[in-house]
């Protein structure tokens, strides 16, 4: 198993005992505005954006025609504009599609906004009891959006699916960041770098820009079912993610994959001799040692799957294909 330094320790342990903090390296926020924001956005994006409010964000997927992934959105309104955090880095690009596709008479303008902000995730199963160290307002149920106020500024905290346990996202004015790590040192939570975050994530199994989340997949190959609406009207690529739900044509997802030894992004995965798929992020996990994230070829995603990883068939190393997120009590004798 991983022994980590000690300083990125804490900040793994508390993740998973405690609350820690990820501050979010690029971040990326679009500002929306005009009479047809709603309109504009919904016919671009995967999920239903009418349900966005002052109190309720919404994860959206933009994709391709052909329904690659794009950018992976999490939607709010402020007063009269729409905020969209983007993926890392991703900001630009993004805006740039997003302006392309505006019709002559559509009333909308986009803006990227994101050096106006910066962004952390707060995760741990005592993310809420940090919050009130702040202090800020504790959301409900995920997707819930409220208001807290930051050395007179307004501070915007999203409740999300955390890694493990209910998470939040705090989205402030960039020169706000100091005051707030300040004041979460205050209160005990310890930092997650951005090492320990890859780490945490692949052991949860989450979806990451650019391993998973590009225009290699789509969003139900990638695991983003909960960001697809299936009762909303046409969006770019929603002919190509019916068929993948209708007619049972998701041939690949993202799957769990233990082995004895690292592994590294773009390795080749077997079954026998056929190349069934790739991985697409890897760690060495203090609690389960060598472990990747990969995109398999239906049926040699379910859990169960004896498998081998390397450059060619002949002399990769055995692995197993488990559930996610990875799990001690399945923690199977990986196959020779």
């Amino acid at each position: 198993m991983q022994t980590l330094p000690a300083e990125e320790t804490a900040g793994y342990t508390a993740a998973l005992e405690q609350c820690g903090y990820h501050l979010i390296e690029q971040p990326g926020c679009l500002r929306i505005a005009g009479a047809d924001r709603i309109a504009f956005l919904q016919r671009q994006t995967t999920n239903d954006v009418r349900l966005v409010s002052e109190t309720r964000s919404v994860l959206t997927v933009l994709t391709t025609p052909t329904a690659r992934i794009l950018d992976v959105l999490r939607v709010f309104s402020d007063e009269e504009t729409l905020l969209a955090l983007t993926l890392p880095g991703s900001s630009a690009k993004t805006a740039q599609y997003l302006r392309s596709r505006i019709f002559f008479m559509d009333k909308v303008s986009v803006t990227d906004a994101s050096a106006e902000f910066f962004q952390l995730d707060l995760e741990g199963p005592q993310a809420a009891q940090a919050l009130t160290h702040l202090p800020a307002p504790v959301p409900g149920v995920d997707h819930t959006v409220v208001r807290g106020e930051l050395a007179g500024e307004e501070l915007f905290v999203l409740s999300q699916a955390g890694l493990f346990a209910p998470g939040y996202r705090l989205v402030a004015l960039a020169s706000l960041r100091e005051a707030l790590q300040d004041r979460l040192h205050a209160a005990g939570v310890k930092p997650i770098s951005p090492q320990v975050y890859q780490i945490l994530r692949v052991e949860a199994g989450k979806p990451w820009a650019p391993n998973e989340l590009s225009e290699e997949y789509t969003p139900l190959e990638s695991g983003l079912e909960a960001a697809i609406s299936s009762t909303k009207g046409c969006y770019t690529g929603q002919e190509v993610i019916a068929r993948q739900i209708t007619y049972d044509k998701i041939t690949q997802r993202l799957a769990g994959l233990r082995l004895e030894m690292p592994t590294r992004p773009g390795e080749k995965v077997w079954a026998g001799e056929r190349l069934v798929g790739e991985i697409t992020s890897s760690a060495v996990s203090p609690r389960f040692g060598s472990i990747a994230l990969g995109v398999l070829r239906k049926p040699h995603f379910e859990p169960g799957s004896q498998l081998r990883v390397g450059a060619n068939a002949s002399n990769a190393q055995p692995a197993l294909c488990v559930t996610l997120p990875f799990s001690a009590s399945e923690n199977e004798h990986i196959p020779r």
